[in-house]
């Protein structure tokens, strides 16, 4: 990463993922809500989701080199262009749309900013993981609220506003801070730079994403439909998650062995799901949802970890593993769809606990081809 400015390179990279997270929480955390609001199904709330997932797909194989900061530039403003949709208009089409756009990020800024992260250190893989993913729970501990808030007094185009100049301000924050480093990456190598991780990563796409960031979400509908609960559930359940990050990401980097984290806390998130799917009210599906969030928080970090001890090239191992992920984030959304078109959310969340069960027993299957385990 080209030297932009005084400071720290890390500290100049997490300055701009703030105002992105926030720009995002802004934009995002209310989507259920919002559209729920304005008569959309809850169905085809979930159906929406699925759009998130599509553009990536597309995207990887076209591409074979990119510039880190135009890409993130881009995909910064792609985010903005997808608010501006909801701010302008108001219609259940807008949903899908949003989600599309949006879905460009994947590759645009997590991509470029996945390697920018991991190339300022060469050890400690997960606790960088961990303080990545750890911004977004200190920003959910107070931005959802408050986005519930403004949009139940001052409506929800005043939230998207807020979103846009949020998301202007991380624009101008990547202009000045990020460099702007060419990466060249090959699909084939791409996908096989992740040998060994390709059906892990799926399966965290599949199960563990889609639950975070679909099901539950849209289940909550089910318990509360104003954007200030909405919103204020939403930032409670993220109080414990960060110390438990924090300290799990840490111990793992010091034994160097992802195995004995990982696996005890893929299970006790499956397990988590599966108790918020049977949850009959909403005492126990907050304690469910935050016990999911906790176990998630400590969860996401790892696997990444174990991407980065295995990859010989960052670029290829990045955009391979932003292919796969949303592969299984695709094909999950899907699934849990035609779940609740037969069923209902629970059953889909349900399953999907399950689901992420067998992320153990594959881990075993996969483990003699991994280092660090």
């Amino acid at each position: 990463m080209a030297n932009t400015g005084n400071g720290n390179p890390f500290i100049r990279l997490i300055i701009v993922y703030s105002l992105w997270t926030i720009g995002g929480a802004l934009a995002g955390s209310l989507f259920e809500v919002y559209f729920y609001s304005i008569g959309m199904p809850l169905q085809e709330i979930y159906l929406a989701d699925a759009f998130w997932f599509v553009a990536a797909l597309l995207m990887v194989p076209v591409f074979r080199r990119f510039r880190a900061r135009d890409f993130m530039l881009a995909g910064i403003c792609m985010a903005a262009v997808s608010v501006s949709l909801l701010y302008t208009f108001q219609g259940e089409w807008t949903a899908a749309a949003f989600r599309l756009l949006l879905g460009t990020t994947h590759v645009l800024f997590w991509a470029p900013f996945n390697i920018l992260f991991y190339e300022f250190r060469k050890d400690n893989h997960a606790t960088l993981g961990a303080i990545y993913y750890s911004v977004g729970p200190v920003i959910s501990l107070v931005t959802p609220a408050f986005a519930g808030i403004l949009a139940a007094t001052l409506g929800f185009q005043t939230l998207y506003l807020l979103a846009i100049a949020s998301f202007a301000m991380a624009f101008a924050a990547a202009a000045l801070l990020v460099g702007n480093r060419e990466y060249r990456y090959d699909f084939d190598s791409a996908m096989k730079s992740i040998t060994g991780l390709r059906s892990l990563i799926f399966m965290e796409g599949f199960g563990a994403a889609v639950i975070v960031s679909v099901s539950l979400p849209t289940m909550l509908l089910l318990y509360v439909s104003r954007p200030e609960e909405f919103g204020i559930f939403t930032s409670l359940v993220t109080i414990f998650a960060v110390v438990a990050t924090l300290i799990t990401a840490k111990l793992s980097d010091r034994l160097k062995k992802r195995r004995s984290f990982l696996l005890p806390v893929a299970a006790c998130f499956g397990v988590s799901a599966i108790f918020a799917g049977f949850a009959p009210t909403l005492s126990l599906f907050f304690v469910g949802f935050g016990l999911v969030n906790f176990f998630s928080r400590i969860f996401f970090p790892l696997p990444l970890a174990l991407a980065v001890d295995n990859s010989k090239s960052l670029a290829n191992t990045m955009v391979g593993r932003e292919y796969m992920l949303n592969l299984g984030r695709l094909s999950g959304t899907l699934f849990g769809f035609l779940i609740i078109a037969y069923s209902d959310i629970r059953t889909a969340l349900i399953i999907q606990g399950a689901i992420l069960l067998i992320y153990v027993p594959l881990f075993e299957r996969k483990k003699k081809k991994l280092q660090s385990n």
